[in-house]
């Protein structure tokens, strides 16, 4: 199979839906889940918050930069 041949646009596409799914993924952990073992439940431990945060700039880049 030539890869050669695939326009690089869907491979940024394919990239993008990537990124939304991993930050879909984390957002549907529960909260419980989340904290387990954390000492406080302080907003800035969320690894979901930080998860879509950096998924969007990661979307960002692609849109920019991509291709």
């Amino acid at each position: 199979m030539d890869l050669s041949k695939i326009p690089l646009f869907w491979a940024v596409i394919i990239t993008g839906i990537i990124f939304v799914g991993i930050a879909i993924w984390a957002v549907l952990h529960p909260r419980k889940y989340i904290y387990e073992g954390a000492e406080t439940k302080a907003r800035w431990r969320d690894v979901r918050i930080w998860a879509v945060l950096l998924m969007a700039i990661q979307l960002a880049i692609y849109a920019v930069w991509g291709g």
